[in-house]
């Protein structure tokens, strides 16, 4: 079935709740002519295993049809739950067909944001582990270990990320749309602007020892400005090596 069937089929069968084209196409960003399209199709509960059978499609396919009823559209990308890496995928993501009341587009926006509990607790806990990555790659670099330290820069990047994108409530990106993220919605520390932040990312995934600690003096201003300098703090007698003192 081709993507515009599927659409006239969304439209057309009362059955379906709604149909999400998410991915590049569904962000109209990094399209390419052999890209594929992302659908999400969410249906009523009761039709959910016959239509998966009938619709769904293979990963890789041209049009990669997801079938989720929609008590598993309500719960997909929860905080804490096997689906939580996906929930950038609704982001952005186009919302081709929904029902008269709306349902689709708004568990869309629900989805787009981070609850303010879950925010500050991901936020804490992913600048832990960024501070802990830049503390063995620090220690690796002292200990000659040059090797190892490049690997545990490197490992910060993605803690880094989360904590950054988490203090402002927002959802982590798939690293194809950070740019695309970034440059319609800058964050508001203007340390982590998003030329810098890139140029950011190439040095630590470099090892550079200079950049590490800068990171490290950005990262813990901006936690204390969010009141979480006691995850900073739980570093001590450290946090002056780490800044570079």
């Amino acid at each position: 079935m081709t993507y515009d069937e599927l659409v006239e089929l969304g439209r057309d069968d009362d059955a379906i709740v709604g149909l999400i084209l998410t991915g590049s196409r569904g962000r109209g960003y990094a399209v390419t002519d052999d890209a594929d399209w992302d659908v999400r199709l969410v249906v009523h509960d009761e039709v959910a295993d016959d239509y998966r059978a009938r619709y769904a499609t293979a990963h890789g396919s041209l049009v990669e049809v997801v079938v989720l009823s929609r008590t598993e559209f309500e719960a997909a990308g929860a905080i804490g739950s096997a689906t939580e890496w996906d929930r950038y995928s609704y982001v952005d993501a186009e919302v081709v067909v929904d029902d008269p009341g709306g349902t689709v587009l708004r568990l869309m926006r629900e989805k787009s944001a981070l609850p303010p509990d879950d925010a500050l607790a991901i936020a804490a806990e992913r600048l832990d582990d960024c501070v802990n990555c830049l503390y063995r790659a620090a220690k690796n670099a002292r200990s000659g270990l040059e090797q190892e330290g490049r690997l545990d820069a490197a490992e910060s990047i993605p803690p880094l990320l989360d904590f950054l994108f988490a203090v402002e409530g927002r959802v982590r990106p798939f690293n194809k749309f950070l740019r695309f993220e970034l440059e319609r919605r800058p964050f508001q520390d203007p340390a982590f602007a998003v030329e810098s932040l890139l140029m950011r990312l190439a040095a630590l995934s470099c090892g550079d020892p200079v950049e590490q600690r800068r990171t490290f003096r950005d990262v813990e201003e901006l936690a204390r400005r969010h009141g979480l300098g006691d995850v900073i703090d739980g570093w001590e007698p450290d946090v002056g090596w780490l800044r570079g003192d």
